[in-house]
């Protein structure tokens, strides 16, 4: 009943409620990693393709937006999100958890289909291109869908892992043609920086997080720790504008 009220509601905002449902604001969290590999390679090598760049782009914030409706699916299948969350797609009713699952699907083809092209037109190996990418894919899906990691503590450990490392990595063989370490230690920061995101909104749904089950490092850390956390990272933020 709610699915056939949101389809007739939706009129002519229905392509604002779908864009709205990917999360478009958050995917300078992969946006940057992707460009920084190819910046390190073409730095380093001096090889650079645009084609490439806007490529990667596609496949990893194919990758990104599908899990983000991964998230938003298993968070409101397992009472997660509510009136308060930042999430609230499937809350309000926007779409139709039919809908959510059926636009995660296109989302990741468009990922797909993009290394398909990048298999083709860069010089890496296939087998370490999929690797990679399907490595960040499993861990967009398993942060909340499948076994839920989010569930088990490791959440955390899978968005720091994927939004650093793995995309940096993944721009600068694809540019390069080859896998080296050295990029790694440049994707710290980054992934460092939105695991503090990830963080702040953890704390905030602290309380919904931990009626579901699930275990998340604010959870661990507890209401003292983690608001410290947040309230430092919100002091630093305000003397560097201080500063410039």
């Amino acid at each position: 009943m709610n699915g056939k009220k949101v389809g007739n509601t939706m009129g002519p905002f229905k392509m604002s409620r779908y864009l709205l449902a990917l999360r478009p604001w958050s995917f300078s969290a992969s946006f940057i990693p992707v460009v920084l590999g190819a910046v390190l390679c073409w730095k380093t090598t001096g090889h650079f393709s645009f084609m490439l760049l806007v490529l990667t782009i596609i496949a990893v914030l194919g990758v990104h937006a599908a899990g983000n409706l991964v998230n938003t699916y298993y968070d409101f299948m397992k009472g997660v999100d509510s009136v308060i969350s930042d999430d609230r797609t499937l809350v309000d009713h926007l779409l139709t958890p039919k809908e959510v699952v059926k636009l995660g699907v296109v989302s990741y083809s468009i990922s797909s289909l993009a290394l398909v092209f990048l298999v083709g037109f860069s010089s890496a190996k296939m087998e370490h291109l999929s690797l990679l990418f399907f490595g960040g894919l499993s861990g967009s899906f398993l942060y909340t869908g499948g076994i839920g990691l989010k569930y088990y503590g490791l959440g955390d450990v899978v968005i720091v892992i994927t939004f650093g490392p793995l995309a940096v990595l993944f721009s600068y063989l694809i540019q390069c043609g080859s896998v080296a370490l050295f990029p790694l230690f440049y994707a710290i920061p980054i992934a460092l920086s939105t695991e503090a995101i990830l963080h702040s909104n953890n704390t905030r749904d602290m309380n919904a997080d931990r009626r579901a089950g699930a275990v998340t490092l604010a959870i661990v850390l507890g209401h003292q720790l983690s608001y410290k956390n947040v309230d430092s990272d919100r002091e630093l933020g305000a003397k560097e504008k201080v500063q410039s």
